[in-house]
């Protein structure tokens, strides 16, 4: 955050949070009168004569009710960010009209600009949260962060599979960063704080009005590189989330579905209308490596580390050979072939592996001879 000991910065600081505070005022009132959902001991204050939300600009109240609101974050730990902070998501940077002010729990990391949104349906089938956890688990193993909105069905399960890997994952709220919503997250809530961050818009103590949450998708989108959607309704607020992402110029990717389910009526029209169609997250790591714009110099960077032993053991494997999924998982053994594919993902992301024509693998490093076989590079 900017050093509070720093006055110009500080005050900068004030009169952005103010604005937005009156922003927000202002789409919540239908009448002038503004029953503030900030912070405890700011609750139901009325606006004084120092007040300008009717014309958008913070008068004196509402700069004083942002100070207020900028302490209270300070003692609860709650970061403020603007676009002048460091620490601003550098992918919101990117969108049009990016948020003046973000309110965060946790940390936004660096590696956190390799990201993908994962969205769905409130209410998924069996089938639906299935395909999430697994392409959730699969995506934060290859080092990607999972962004979600911590909604009921689809948002759970990618916050969780990110989590039960030991990946990163942002949650955006349409509450303020404080408010647990929907309850029955609450450990999820929690959990997200230790591996990514709550990041919201709307400042604590903000409860969960119902135009809030189309805004929110905006910013579920712009974090991310790219959007999947996974199990939507011809009604779902999923489809906004994708709106958002084309007209940031994002890519929206979807999982199809059964033609017979109204649960997939959603992603379903999106691929006819052009979305990219993905059944893994193997497509999801392979579109985002061939879409060099969407994928940051730091992806280098991020994905620099040390093999794991399920890693290392694949390419033994592949040592010396182009083999596809089926050949890989009979050497293999151990492993399903679904674990296989995840395995092989992740190192493909890392650059350590090349998928050919007619799904069939390689190590990059090595080059292509007669019958199958391929040349140790030397070193």
């Amino acid at each position: 955050m900017t050093d509070i000991g720093n006055a110009a910065g500080y005050q900068r600081k004030i009169s952005l949070v103010a604005r937005s505070l009156t922003s927000n005022s202002r789409k919540r009132s239908g009448c002038g009168l503004y029953e503030r959902a900030l912070v405890p001991e700011a609750k139901k204050e009325p606006l004084g004569p120092g007040s300008s939300v009717e014309d958008g600009l913070p008068g004196e109240t509402d700069l004083l009710q942002a100070e207020k609101v900028l302490r209270y974050c300070e003692k609860s730990g709650i970061s403020v960010l603007t676009m002048d902070d460091t620490e601003y998501p550098e992918n919101l940077r990117n969108i049009p009209n990016p948020p003046q002010v973000l309110f965060v729990r946790g940390k936004v990391r660096l590696e956190d600009r390799i990201a993908v949104a994962v969205v769905g349906t409130r209410r998924p089938t069996p089938l639906g949260k299935a395909v999430t956890l697994e392409f959730a688990k699969e995506l934060a193993r290859a080092g990607v962060t999972v962004v979600s909105g911590l909604a009921h069905g689809i948002d759970t399960g990618a916050h969780e599979g990110a989590l039960s890997v030991g990946g990163r994952t942002l949650a955006c709220l349409g509450t303020g960063p404080d408010v647990v919503y929907p309850r029955e997250n609450a450990s999820l809530f929690k959990r997200i704080l230790d591996q990514g961050a709550l990041i919201s818009e709307y400042p604590p103590g903000t409860p969960p009005l119902p135009w809030h949450f189309p805004a929110r998708n905006r910013l579920i989108s712009g974090l991310a590189l790219g959007v999947v959607v996974i199990e939507a309704g011809e009604k779902s607020g999923a489809l906004i989330t994708a709106d958002w992402a084309l007209k940031q110029g994002k890519p929206v990717m979807a999982v199809p579905g059964s033609i017979k389910s109204a649960k997939s009526a959603g992603t379903n029209r999106l691929i006819q209308e052009g979305a990219y169609l993905v059944t893994s997250a193997q497509d999801v790591l392979s579109f985002l490596r061939r879409e060099n714009e969407y994928i940051p110099q730091v992806r280098g960077e991020v994905l620099r580390e040390p093999l794991t032993l399920e890693e290392a053991s694949l390419l033994k494997v592949l040592e010396g050979e182009i083999l596809t999924l089926d050949e890989i998982t009979e050497k293999m053994g151990f492993m399903s072939a679904p674990r296989v594919l995840g395995v092989l993902s992740t190192l493909e992301l890392k650059g350590v592996l090349t998928r050919l024509a007619g799904g069939k693998y390689v190590v990059k490093s090595a080059s292509p001879d007669a019958g199958g076989k391929v040349g140790k590079s030397r070193e």
